[in-house]
Formats: C-alpha cells, structure tokens, sequence
C-alpha cells in the first residue's frame, strides 16, 4: 500500500482529512479509547499497536483501523516515525 491508495480508502470509508505525525520514541502509552474511529498509515518507523485482542508490529506500508471504543495503546520504536492518520466521528 502507498499514500495514495490509503488516502483513497480513507475517503470511500467515510473518513474525515488524513493528517501528518511525526513522534519521537517515548513511553508506551496506557491503554486507552476514543469516541471516533482512526484510520492510521505508517510512513516511518515501527509502531507496536496492542488491543484487548491482539497485538500487532506495524511497519511502513502498514494500515490500521480501530472502530471508536477499540481499547489500544501504541509503543513507538527506538527511532521515532511518522503516520498518517484521520479520524471518522459517529
């Protein structure tokens, strides 16, 4: 997968702007939700991405999708990265 052809899912999904972020490597985070889904990308880096069922070592051309409520923490790799990323309300 490429920019593009995550953008273009991103649109027929139903998916707001897709946005740029780039991180620094840090803590992993808790475990947390949020009330909007989030379609995520990865460019750069490695990212590893747990849910209460399962957990994933996403690297670049990677694609994600946590429905809103989706329990998650992410733990970002020793050299940082980047993502692109957008968000769909309900």
């Amino acid at each position: 997968m490429n920019e593009e052809e995550f953008r273009k899912i991103a649109k027929e999904k139903g998916y707001g702007e897709v946005e740029f972020l780039e991180v620094e490597p840090g803590p992993e985070e808790e475990m947390h939700s949020h009330e909007h889904s989030v379609l995520s990308f990865v460019l750069t880096g490695e990212f590893t991405m747990t849910t209460n069922e399962w957990t994933k070592v996403l690297i670049p051309g990677d694609m994600t999708e946590n429905p809103a409520g989706t329990m998650h923490k992410v733990k970002i790799g020793p050299e940082g990265g980047s993502f692109l990323f957008a968000k769909k309300f309900h």
